[in-house]
């Protein structure tokens, strides 16, 4: 991982901290917000399986000096008068067949593949109206250049676990370029309880599909739509914070590299076909968060059902560390 990190970082970062060619000064400054640093860490030996999307990370960095990005040129505040969160992040992601014994193409199985990309992102947060927009650049690469192979076959060694058979048979080299929107509205909410919409669209060389969802949150937890969830503002955060929630959604998928291939490159040694992608798919998490001050903790279980045909159902932990400065 070490070194897809980077190759990218240095072949995107030059350009994402320039300002950009267009101007601000139109712009109302936004509100003065916090900085948060994120560590999110996906894999399904949580949930005791080794299959399908089997390990995600992800590094986030929230900060107000990000907001003069050439990635920001691109992202969408919910309105001018919203607190505006600007990150960045990198993300690697990888995805295996049923098995990973089988030092041959698994024909009728998810084929192998790695993702990795660079992401600008700006969260939009509108108190008042209770809402939130987030917008996402990402930019990347699928297959052998995102070494999820070497990550997956390190990772298996350092736990003394069987090597994996087959990564040469991944979904081969191709650009990522997505974009993601996603909007949140706040239906309910009282000192203990909050219901929240969500409806979300991605589209680009990675994944284009559409979602609807909502979120239920029970316990002693921040005000959804206040901020991130942390604060450094004493008179505004919770000191403790302990809540459950529950997150469903329904995706209506368009087109999924990770199980299609590459837009551009169409030479991939094994891909599913477009007629064994699930055209519907649904997802269900349920996580508990504790916080403390500035530090949040929060674990997860994702359940999907079947993305291809002759699937089984998946699920992964999902753990999340943020600090907020």
């Amino acid at each position: 991982m070490k070194a897809i990190c980077y190759s990218l970082f240095f072949i995107f970062l030059p350009g994402a901290f320039t300002l950009s060619a267009q101007s601000t000064d139109s712009v109302p400054a936004p509100a003065k917000t916090e900085g948060y640093f994120r560590l999110n860490y996906d894999n399904d030996v949580l949930s005791a399986t080794d299959r399908y999307y089997t390990q995600g990370i992800r590094l986030e960095l929230v900060a107000p000096f990000i907001r003069k990005s050439f990635y920001h040129s691109t992202l969408i505040p919910v309105n001018k008068y919203a607190s505006s969160y600007y990150g960045m992040a990198l993300e690697q992601d990888g995805f295996t067949p049923r098995s990973i014994r089988h030092d041959s193409i698994q024909y009728g199985e998810r084929p192998y593949a790695s993702v990795f990309f660079v992401s600008g992102f700006l969260i939009s947060v509108d108190k008042e109206k209770q809402q939130r927009l987030t917008t996402q650049l990402d930019l990347g690469v699928i297959g052998p250049a995102a070494k999820g192979a070497e990550e997956q076959k390190g990772i298996h060694y350092a736990l003394d676990n069987i090597q994996p058979l087959g990564w040469q048979y991944q979904i081969d080299n191709d650009a990522v370029v997505n974009y993601t929107v996603n909007y949140e509205k706040g239906f309910l909410y009282n000192r203990y309880l909050e219901f929240i919409g969500m409806a979300e669209a991605r589209a680009g060389t990675l994944y284009d599909d559409i979602s609807v969802g909502a979120t239920i949150r029970i316990g002693w937890m921040q005000p959804y739509f206040e901020n991130l969830g942390l604060s450094k503002d004493h008179t505004v955060n919770r000191k403790f914070q302990c809540y459950l929630f529950v997150r469903e959604k329904v995706k209506a998928v368009g087109y999924n590299a990770t199980l299609q291939g590459g837009l551009f490159n169409r030479e991939s040694p094994y891909t599913l076909t477009k007629d064994q992608v699930s055209r519907v798919v649904g997802r269900a998490d349920i996580g508990i968060v504790l916080a403390y001050k500035r530090v949040r903790i929060e674990y997860t279980k994702a359940h999907i059902t079947p993305e291809f045909e002759g699937g089984l159902r998946h699920g992964w932990g999902h753990i999340n560390i943020a600090v907020c400065f």
